[in-house]
C-alpha cells in the first residue's frame, strides 16, 4: 500500500524518502482516568508547569476467538435493518443527500464525551429528532435519547457510561472548547460542533463497534446532519483478512457518504507501521488521513509517537496538550490520541470557509500544505507537518477559484 494512491489524480505527489526497518508497535491499553485531576479555572502562565498524562492509543476489545481469528458473529445490522457490506457506490455525495449546511460536525469515536462540561456544552451536535430526557426514541434510529450521539457500547444515548471517557472528552476539547475564558480554546471553537460515538472500548469488539458507529453517523447524514469528519484517535493490528475486509467496507461507507476519516497512528516509540496492518489508520481510501505526534515545541517527532513514511501522511503537535475531561476539569495529555484532533478540527475549519469541499478535497488540501520539517523526512510521506493557517487560506481560496470558474 501506497499513501499516495489515496490521492485525488490532480494532487502533487510528496517526495519520499527510505525508512528504517518495520517494527512492531509497543502494545497499548484502554485509557484510565488519571490519578489527579488538573482542575483549571481560568488560562494562565501554570498550565505550562504541570504535569502531562501520557495516553496510549486505545485498542479495545478483539473479535470472539483468537487474536487472529475470524469473527465468528454474522455481520453487524445496520441501524435501519440492512446488512453492512461493501459499498457499491461512488465515493461522491449521494444526490439525496441534503446539500451540507450549517456548523460542520466532527464525529469523535471514543470513549463518551461529557456533553455537560462547561468548555463543551455549547459545542455539541444536538439530535433535532430527539426530546432530553423523555426515554422516549422519538426519532425512531433504535436508540433512546441520543441527543448528542451514540453509546454503541451499551446502545443508548448515555455517553459517559463505560470506558475511555476522559481520553474520548480530551480529544473532543481539543476540537472544539469554546472561547470563554475556562481552561482551553479548541481549534475550531465556534467553527465545529462534537457528535460523540461513545462507548467503543465496551460491549462488542472495537470492529464492530466501529461498523455500528459509521452505520449511525451515515444515518444521521443522511437524514441533514452536516457531519464532515471521524476522529479516530484508537487502532489496533488486524491480521486475519476478514477483519480486514470489514474494517474497509466500514470506511468506504465513510468515503461514499463523503465523510473523512482522520487516524492517529501507534504509539510504539519510534517503530515504523510501513509493514503494519494497523487499522483504522492504515487503509489506503481516498478519505483517509493518518497523522503521527508531534513533541510539544513542533519541531520534531515525539519520542513516543510511530510513523511510516508510506502510510502516516503528516504529523501534529500531540505533547503536552491541555484539553477537556469529565467533570468540569481540564488535563495535559499526551500521544498521537492528542495530535490526530488538530488535524481533524483542521478539517472543520476548511469546512466551514468552502462547504461545497470534498473530504477527499479536504485531505488532498491538508496534505500539500504540511510544513516542511527535516525531522519527518523518511518517516512520514509529506515530510511534515500540519500548518493550520495553511490549510485554511487554501480551502478559501478555493471559493474564489470556484467563483471565478462560474463567471467564466
Amino acid at each position: 500500500m501506497t499513501t499516495l494512491s489515496k490521492l485525488s489524480p490532480s494532487t502533487l505527489s510528496p517526495t519520499r524518502s527510505a525508512s528504517e526497518p518495520a517494527a512492531r508497535p509497543a502494545p497499548a491499553a484502554t485509557p484510565a482516568a488519571p490519578a489527579a485531576r488538573n482542575v483549571v479555572a481560568r488560562p494562565g502562565d501554570g498550565f505550562d508547569t504541570r504535569p502531562s498524562t501520557f495516553v496510549d492509543r486505545p485498542k479495545g476489545l478483539r473479535p470472539s476467538g483468537t487474536p487472529e481469528a475470524t469473527p465468528s458473529a454474522p455481520a453487524v445490522q445496520s441501524l435501519l435493518g440492512t446488512p453492512t457490506a461493501a459499498p457499491t457506490r461512488p465515493t461522491t455525495p449521494s444526490e439525496s443527500r441534503p446539500k451540507p449546511t450549517g456548523v460542520p460536525v466532527i464525529a469523535v469515536f471514543d470513549g463518551g464525551v461529557d456533553a455537560s462540561h462547561p468548555d463543551l456544552d455549547d459545542a455539541m451536535w444536538t439530535n433535532p429528532g430527539e426530546i432530553a430526557g423523555d426515554g422516549i426514541d422519538n426519532d425512531g434510529n433504535g436508540i433512546k435519547d441520543d441527543l448528542h450521539g451514540f453509546n454503541v457500547g451499551f446502545n443508548s444515548g448515555d455517553l459517559l457510561k463505560g470506558e475511555g471517557a476522559d481520553h474520548g472528552t480530551h480529544v473532543a476539547g481539543i476540537i472544539a472548547a469554546e472561547d470563554n475564558g475556562l481552561g482551553n480554546t479548541g481549534v475550531a471553537a465556534g467553527k465545529a460542533q462534537i457528535l460523540s460515538v461513545g462507548g467503543i472500548y465496551d460491549g462488542k469488539d472495537l470492529l464492530t463497534n466501529f461498523e455500528r458507529g459509521v452505520d449511525y453517523v451515515v444515518a444521521m447524514k443522511n437524514k441533514g446532519a452536516n457531519i464532515r469528519a471521524v476522529n479516530a484517535s484508537f487502532g489496533d493490528e488486524y491480521r486475519d483478512a476478514a477483519s480486514q475486509k470489514r474494517w474497509k467496507a466500514a470506511v468506504q461507507k465513510l468515503a461514499d457518504a463523503d465523510i473523512l476519516l482522520v487516524a492517529a497512528t501507534a504509539n510504539g516509540n519510534g517503530s515504523n507501521m510501513n509493514n503494519v496492518q494497523d487499522f483504522p489508520a492504515n487503509l489506503d481510501l481516498p478519505n483517509v488521513l493518518t497523522v503521527a505526534s508531534m513533541d510539544k515545541r513542533n519541531d520534531k517527532l515525539a519520542r513516543y509517537s510511530s510513523h511510516g513514511d508510506k502510510v502516516v501522511e503528516m504529523a501534529a503537535v500531540g505533547e503536552d496538550v491541555l484539553s477537556t475531561v469529565p467533570g468540569g476539569d481540564w488535563e495535559k495529555m499526551s500521544g498521537t490520541s492528542m495530535a490526530t484532533p488538530r488535524v481533524a478540527a483542521t478539517a472543520a475549519l476548511m469546512f466551514a470557509e468552502n462547504p461545497d469541499l470534498t473530504a477527499a478535497q479536504v485531505r488532498d488540501m491538508l496534505v500539500n500544505t504540511v510544513e516542511k520539517d527535516p525531522d519527518l523526512v523518511g518517516k512520514v510521506s509529506t515530510g511534515g507537518k500540519l500548518d493550520i493557517e495553511a490549510a485554511v487560506a487554501a480551502a478559501r481560496a478555493s471559493v474564489q477559484a470556484n467563483a471565478f470558474v462560474a463567471q467564466g
